[in-house]
């Protein structure tokens, strides 16, 4: 209070209940988010399984159970108020910031809130009914009786536990809003729920180094393993990583560059882009406390481009960042602050240009020997390319010593047409949508030219893998040494 409040007067005006509670109801959440957000606060209260459920027969509902610390009656009653100020401080492991969250995100969904939580020994319910609360025209919750709570798909295995929260969403208007079948219409929202998942918290359901990992699943389904780092595969490149000092916290950032297409197998590119494909899945990838918020993005520093398509990079921020990167209400949206993304766009270039030459030259290792290549990128003038059969590559000179002069202008021809007619735009179109080459799973072809090699050159069979286009898949190198019987 200052001076001024003596002379000023002063008018409550309270909002009315109902009608700020609908309208935070459109504040824009799909399921995924909404679900997404109820376990942020399973894990801030360090549970290690989560389950969630949900049933469109007879009396649809969804719930989610944890076994965390749970809460006590004052506790899951100051849970269930709207709101608390997000400057305030907090534990490093909170992945919440409003107070918002598990009321704005459940209610999103439905008319009707239960939570039930046992911690000591006893257990409490809260309930958040908007029926109720039209009724009243007050900002209350209900207390649910035993009865009513124990008819709860998960309060048998609730009760079991030692402590755990159990959250439930009955009445689902807006989940189900003009729905005919209620339990297709549950079955169609909840359709992407797993990969959703899978993505937005693979670093807790995988181990990490000084952390317990966490059993997640729907309808009893574990969630799939994801990895947008393909850090299992021994082609992807770690780059030298990067701490942004502030004087709010440390940014740290992890550049990886996965290897290129030809090395990937259908279920990699499915755990690193997934329907998204590897092209709208490159750029930064912001983890808040471990827990992923936004990802495929430069943040307009650079164009998703084709030749970036392998770039992922990790930025772990922490919580008391939450303002500078102003993150919003449904965790779904963040944008750097000048400073950091001033430093952003200075490392771009570090880790894009080695992404371009991954895709360019796909299938070569830094540090081996020199690849023998069939086509050779030759730059005429500032500004243009074109790409030339190398007529050094072993398969060429073996049919050019077996051609008399005449023969040997014909097939001069035949390779300055074949040049000429490269058909750049459809090879860039293919690999845009990621399209494996036939080669890549044909070890019988590739047996088939080792043989040609071995027969036009005296090179070791060691030696033949280093021309393309063998050098090109070493992932197949075993195979075609067998083939080759050597």
């Amino acid at each position: 209070m200052n001076g001024k409040d003596n002379q000023v007067e002063l008018l409550e005006v309270l909002p009315d209940p109902i009608s700020l509670i609908e309208s935070m109801r459109a504040v824009g959440y799909s399921v995924e988010a909404a679900i997404a957000d109820l376990i942020d606060n399973s894990l801030s209260a360090e549970a290690t399984k989560i389950s969630v459920a949900y049933d469109g027969v007879s009396q649809p509902f969804v719930a989610i159970l944890d076994n965390g610390l749970g809460m006590s009656s004052s506790g899951i009653t100051e849970a269930m108020r709207h709101g608390k100020n997000p400057n305030d401080p907090r534990e490093k492991s909170d992945l919440g910031r409003f107070g918002l969250g598990l009321k704005t995100a459940s209610l999103s969904q439905c008319r009707k809130l239960t939570v039930v939580s046992k911690k000591d020994g006893q257990i409490n319910a809260r309930c958040w009914d908007l029926d109720i609360v039209a009724l009243k025209n007050k900002w209350v919750v209900t207390i649910p009786s035993i009865q009513e709570i124990e008819k709860f798909s998960f309060f048998a295995e609730l009760n079991k536990q030692e402590s755990g929260t159990l959250v439930v969403w009955e009445e689902l208007d807006k989940l189900l809003a003009g729905a005919k079948d209620a339990d297709k219409e549950m079955t169609l929202k909840f359709h992407g729920l797993l990969e959703y998942l899978a993505l937005i918290f693979h670093r807790f359901t995988q181990k990490e180094s000084g952390f317990k990992e966490v059993s997640i699943d729907v309808n009893g389904q574990p969630l799939p393993f994801r990895d947008p780092f393909l850090k299992a595969n021994s082609y992807r490149q770690n780059l030298e990583g990067q701490v942004i000092r502030h004087e709010k916290g440390n940014v740290t950032i992890t550049p990886h560059i996965l290897p290129p297409v030809n090395h990937l197998t259908p279920e990699e590119i499915a755990i690193t882009g997934g329907l998204d494909g590897l092209r709208n899945s490159q750029g930064f990838y912001i983890y808040r406390g471990r827990r992923l918020v936004i990802w495929g993005t430069w943040f307009r520093l650079v164009p998703k481009e084709e030749f970036f398509k392998l770039s992922r990079i990790q930025v772990d921020i922490p919580n008391s960042f939450d303002e500078l990167w102003s993150l919003d209400i449904k965790k779904s949206a963040a944008f750097p602050p000048d400073v950091i993304r001033n430093r952003l766009k200075e490392l771009i270039p570090h880790f894009a240009n080695t992404s371009r030459k991954t895709v360019t030259y796909p299938g070569r290792r830094r540090g081996v020997e020199q690849i023998t290549p069939l086509w050779e990128r030759l730059e005429p003038a500032h500004g243009l390319f074109k790409y030339e059969i190398n007529e050094e590559h072993p398969l060429v000179k073996r049919v050019s010593e077996q051609l008399d002069g005449k023969s040997m202008g014909n097939l001069r021809d035949l390779i300055s047409a074949i040049e000429c007619s490269l058909p750049v735009e459809a090879i860039y179109a293919d690999l845009c949508n990621d399209a494996r080459s036939k080669l890549d799973t044909d070890v019988d072809e590739l047996i088939r030219i080792g043989q040609i090699l071995l027969e036009s050159s005296v090179l070791s069979a060691e030696e033949v893998l280093k021309m393309e286009p063998l050098s090109r898949y070493p992932k197949l190198h075993d195979e075609i040494l067998k083939g080759l019987n050597v």
